[in-house]
């Protein structure tokens, strides 16, 4: 991390910025003189079941003390109100029952009960626990922060909504299909409000006396009525339980009530229909002036919503970003982009790639006397002087010729026309008579101009995005909304307040004992060098031989200060290269590399000219196995004035060449040496799922898996894998785990005792798959390979909304105001049946940082949570790219980089067979490569 390395990455960089009121289940409970009150006595009911207890109570003293006239009615009243506090009393015994066995429970750290998972807590930790028992962590200073968490009041909420399966024909656009329910809704539901989803299902609080099946009509923008046929009837289990939602607590995170959850996320979306734009979970309203985001995009900005099952249920908000075409007419688009009104615009990729599979507006000439049309653009076409069609009378013309003689002359006849219609019958429209169409959702993937841009319209501290988020929840105003209030929910709209703790930061060791300290998650190097550094394998070298190879197009004396710079700044490091480098021009990569490795050399800096990335690291990874780094050629050119672009360089060089930069320093502080105690002889992986984007569907998923083969879990090597797109499992762990198992007995001598797994990109919903197939295949890899070690599964999630706000006050501009690296929240937003923290590990030095969401679901050894907590946060220090924590543990991070550098390996290909294996053996990475240097991909 540290100043942002201007060469080009080797992987994917270092992240700078890096769902009725329930049974109250808060671990502690923050009173308004800011002490925590115990929350043991507030897990045994909820606040609606206390109310009422109390308002029975009451009501059978006023009765006892009723007038002589009333004397039947109270005796009767006065016999239930001794049988309900028989009924109170006996609730209190099994309550105080409950409690005792919750406090054996926590003394002897009480063993989860889940299928397949432990994770029971070691016998050092004695804080909070939730309700259930889950041990909390206790490790850190204490401290208290908002969350963009809202409660969510739901007292009157019916305890049952009913279900319904709607049908709407024709099929339309889903304006239309909303309609023509509101239509519907409005002539035949008699009063009932109803919650639509836009697609298939209602809900409503109140059952339909019957099935309906109607015909309903609406009008369009151009006042044509369109007729639908509407059909709505009970779905076969009709009655959702809402009620679930107060009896959650007693079910695992994997096991959800879905079906409430489901329900309960439509009634709360069901107004925003009218104010915003849906765009997956989020509604997207235009602003007033919308950030430019260049070639024809502009930023819309989003609510996003969620339902998240703490303590209690809770809903997620927070503001979101999306690029959508800008609405203009094509003339004004092409103006904007300085793009000639007179070219042949089949020729431009630019414009190709915008408006192919964009929605325009047809505005005919008034003389014409018909309606506007909208069309999606399928090509770009030859221009209207140009364009011949046989028209209606079987006459050839052009299409300028047919406009005039319609009455209209065409401004711009020898512009390119945009081909519209099927593909069987084309329609050609002149550019200057369509617009784009405003609101539009593209699902494309933005390109980098777009992205950059975004970025640094996103990018706001924690106060200017929690103004944000409070500005877009004014604007929906969920509490107005009629739908709302008729399933009687109410949302209080200030953040909630979350106690946190902040971890301390760990000391970081270099060569001969010398020692830095982490400061707001980064540190610098002064005078210290790597603490590993190796020397070339075989022979009488003295260092590495390195060489840089180059193409035409940079200055030799660019590449000589390179040279130079690399040489002067490794020897500082300790680092083993050879005092002189052969610099030498390539025109066949191939060649030249292979000639290289040939001539044994262990480094090839190769500065980035006309071969594309993607093909150096091919023919180096695949073809030749010869260890490559590549830099821009414009950051060769900036190396005297930024003398830290080589430092940087040099900490992934480092670890290709087998070195360690630098470890956790253990043995100068008690207390962290004895918490880490257990963790020896431990094997530590990361696995990370990368998928194409949408508008790639024939590109397959890539699996990435890292595993440690050191004492200190910083050397990795690395597995790769191809599967079925989109699959989230990975398919072949067992033979990946038995690599990485022979990896670590090479180098270590032994079978782990300990693997520790960090597993990325997964829902809470996968967990149970993750069980069954991936830990499952490690622990059959390690029973074949003999290797009696302990598992322990860690998720790591970071697709989610959750953000951090502190209480205190910027100190500047340039404050975003972040939590510190190292802060931890485990209570009251955590599921209070799962071992699950939020952390942030890492200094955004962008904008609001994103914690990342890690959930406990197998520990065979019983490691305590402050050890796993704080074991986590030291890991987000091990990254070798940068000297700063990372948003992520090492072992995970680097799956990311391995991930990336195996999506290199597909790049060119404009075709994949369906038998992947075929196509995995295609793109096996050199042995030598992967023996010589296991750490070549970062």
């Amino acid at each position: 991390m540290g100043k942002k390395n201007k060469y080009k990455p080797e992987g994917k960089k270092p992240e700078q910025n890096q769902p009725t009121p329930a049974t109250v289940c808060e671990d502690s409970k923050t009173g308004r003189d800011g002490q925590r009150e115990s929350g043991s006595d507030l897990c045994q009911r909820a606040p609606f079941q206390e109310q009422s207890r109390k308002d029975n109570q009451k009501s059978t003293e006023n009765k006892q003390q009723g007038g002589q006239l009333m004397q039947q009615r109270n005796s009767a009243q006065l016999q239930r109100g001794q049988a309900q506090q028989q009924r109170e009393k006996a609730d209190q015994n099994v309550q105080n029952i409950s409690v005792q066995r919750s406090q054996q429970g926590r003394q002897m750290k009480q063993q989860k009960r889940q299928v397949g998972v432990s994770a029971v807590m070691g016998k050092k930790n004695s804080g909070q626990t939730s309700c259930t028992g889950i041990v909390r962590g206790t490790r850190g200073t204490p401290g208290t922060v908002e969350v963009n968490y809202l409660k969510l009041l739901l007292d009157s909420m019916p305890n049952k909504v009913y279900h319904y399966d709607i049908t709407i024909t024709p099929v339309r656009s889903k304006q239309f299909v909303r309609l023509a329910f509101q239509e519907c809704k409005q002539k035949y539901f008699h009063g009932i409000e109803a919650a639509f989803d836009g697609k298939k299902s209602c809900y409503t609080p109140k059952r339909l006396s019957s099935p309906i099946n109607c015909t309903v009509k609406v009008s369009d923008s151009n006042s044509r009525t369109i007729e639908f046929q509407v059909e709505i009837k009970e779905t076969l289990d009709c009655e959702v339980d809402l009620n679930s939602l107060r009896t959650y607590h007693n079910d695992s995170v994997s096991d959800k009530p879905m079906r409430a959850l489901q329900a309960l996320y439509v009634i709360l979306s069901e107004s925003n229909h009218e104010k915003g734009l849906r765009v997956g979970r989020a509604f997207f309203c235009r602003p007033i002036k919308p950030h430019d985001l260049g070639d024809g995009y502009e930023a819309w900005t989003g609510l996003f919503e969620a339902v998240i099952l703490g303590d209690q249920p809770f809903l997620n908000v927070d503001i979101t970003h999306k690029s959508f075409p800008c609405e203009s007419s094509l003339i004004d688009y092409l103006k904007n982009q300085k793009i000639g009104l007179g070219q042949d615009l089949r020729k431009n990729k630019q414009v190709q790639s915008y408006l192919r599979g964009i929605n325009i507006v047809y505005q005919p000439p008034e003389s014409f006397k018909i309606f506007a049309r909208k069309y999606k653009v399928l090509n770009i076409g030859n221009s209207a002087s140009q364009l011949h069609f046989i028209n209606g009378d079987g006459l050839q013309m052009t299409v300028a010729e047919y406009f005039k003689s319609r009455g209209y002359s065409l401004k711009y006849p020898n512009l390119s026309c945009v081909e519209v219609g099927s593909t069987a019958h084309s329609i050609y429209l002149p550019m200057e008579l369509c617009k784009i169409a405003g609101g539009q959702v593209l699902n494309r993937k933005d390109e980098s101009t777009q992205v950059r841009n975004m970025i640094r319209s996103a990018a706001t501290s924690t106060n200017v995005r929690k103004r944000k988020i409070m500005d877009m929840l004014q604007c929906f105003n969920l509490n107005a909304s009629k739908i709302v209030q008729s399933f009687g929910i109410k949302i209080d709209l200030n953040f909630i307040k979350v106690p946190i703790r902040v971890l301390p930061s760990p000391i970081i060791e270099y060569l001969n004992g010398q020692t830095v300290n982490v400061n707001r998650g980064a540190w610098m190097m002064d005078k210290q060098q790597f603490l590993i550094c190796t020397k070339p394998q075989a022979g009488k070298q003295v260092g590495h031989k390195w060489a840089i190879i180059y193409q035409s197009g940079i200055e030799y004396i660019h590449l000589d200060n390179f040279k130079k710079s690399v040489l002067k700044k490794a020897k500082d490091l300790n680092m083993h290269l050879e005092n002189t480098a052969e610099i030498m021009e390539y025109t066949d990569i191939y060649n030249t590399l292979l000639n290289l490795a040939k001539s044994d050399y262990a480094l090839v800096f190769v500065v980035l000219g006309r071969t594309a990335y993607y093909h150096i690291k091919q023919v180096a990874d695949l073809k030749v196995g010869v260890l490559t780094q590549c830099i821009q050629d414009k950051t060769v050119k900036k190396i005297p004035q930024s003398p830290p672009i080589i430092s940087n360089l040099l900490l992934g060089v480092n670890g290709k060449l087998n070195g360690t930069n630098h470890k956790i320093l253990l043995d100068n502080d008690d207390d962290m040496k004895d918490l880490m105690a257990p963790i020896k002889n431990v094997m530590f992986m990361g696995a990370d799922v990368t998928h194409p984007s949408p508008d790639q569907p024939h590109i397959p998923s890539v699996v990435g898996v890292t595993a440690s083969h050191d004492p200190i879990g910083a050397c990795y090597n690395m597995q790769y894998r191809l599967q079925q797109s989109t699959k989230e499992d990975i398919e072949d762990m067992e033979s990946i785990t038995n690599r990485h198992l022979e990896f670590y007995f090479q180098f270590m001598k032994t079978y782990p005792t300990h693997i520790i797994y960090y597993r990325d990109g997964v829902s809470d919903g996968q967990f149970p798959i993750i069980q069954r197939v991936e830990l499952s295949a490690i622990q059959r890899a390690c029973r074949k390979m003999g290797c009696d070690a302990k598992l322990t599964c860690i998720i790591a999630v970071k697709r989610h909304h959750t953000r951090f706000f502190p209480m205190k006050q910027q100190r500047g501009e340039r404050d975003l105001n972040n939590v510190e690296p190292g802060t931890v929240v485990d209570q009251m937003i955590t599921h209070p049946r799962e071992v699950q923290f939020f952390m942030v590990s890492h200094q955004s030095i962008q904008s609001t940082a994103k914690p990342t969401r890690y959930n406990v679901i197998l520990n065979e050894s019983n490691f305590d949570i402050d050890l796993l907590q704080q074991l986590t946060y030291n890991l987000c220090h091990l990254f070798p790219r940068c000297n700063r924590s990372v948003s992520y543990p090492a072992p995970v991070y680097l799956a990311h980089v391995a991930a990336f550098r195996a999506r290199v390996y597909l790049e060119g290909t404009k075709t994949f067979s369906e038998v992947l294996g075929e196509e995995y053996e295609k793109r096996l990475i050199q042995p030598r490569l992967m023996e010589r240097n296991p750490m070549f991909f970062i």
